[in-house]
């Protein structure tokens, strides 16, 4: 299911939606977006210094073993990728390292040659002041998207070393899993989303 979110700071509220198969638009609850809640890694964890590991190169190595059990996708068969979400009772609540998953997740399936439809494109560029925007969570500001057959997305879970991931695609129609991976993203790759975090004096960084 693809949902889409308002855009942060946006002064206008608009009901929650998503595109089903067909490109129609439909309404739905709209998911929280909301920080790492109820985890953080134990206080004598592994912290490095510096670390080379980003987020993406956990991506690309999830998206090498979900394209090795792929079925049916063509490049006829637009894929769209969604926002990551917690494993609990609702899956509708996620947050910076869900939405940069599913970022990192574009990128990687588009470079294996799979047909991404990026469902936040506007299709027209807007200049303001504060910069030039293609992209929107605004539903006034978004048009119906050529057919969408399969999505992707995954669940997170958190434990003491970091957060484990389930991937899949599904059809949107017939419901069938068509590629499925996992994967596990440390703590300290976690926590170098937030630049700013520190512990034991050291800031955790993975950008050197």
């Amino acid at each position: 299911m693809i949902t889409t979110m308002l855009l942060a700071g946006c002064a206008h509220h608009h009901d929650p939606h998503f595109y089903n198969q067909s490109g129609n638009i439909q309404r739905y609850n709209q998911p929280n977006i909301v920080p790492l809640a109820g985890w953080s890694p134990p206080a004598h964890s592994y912290r490095p210094l510096h670390t080379h590991k980003l987020l993406s190169d956990y991506a690309e190595q999830m998206t090498m073993k979900l394209v090795e059990n792929l079925r049916y996708v063509t490049v006829s068969t637009p894929v769209a990728v969604a926002s990551f979400v917690e494993l609990d009772s609702g899956l509708d609540k996620t947050n910076i390292l869900g939405n940069q998953l599913a970022e990192s997740f574009i990128t990687e399936l588009q470079e294996f040659g799979i047909a991404v439809v990026d469902y936040k494109t506007t299709g027209k560029i807007l200049v303001n002041p504060n910069g030039d925007f293609a992209f929107s969570r605004n539903l006034s500001e978004l048009s119906l998207h050529p057919t969408v057959q399969y999505v992707l997305s995954g669940t997170m879970t958190y434990n003491d070393r970091g957060v484990i991931l389930n991937i899949r695609m599904v059809d949107l129609n017939s419901k069938v899993v068509v590629a499925s991976s996992k994967g596990f993203i440390p703590h300290f790759v976690v926590e170098s989303l937030h630049p700013q975090s520190a512990r034991n004096a050291l800031v955790l960084d993975s950008t050197d």
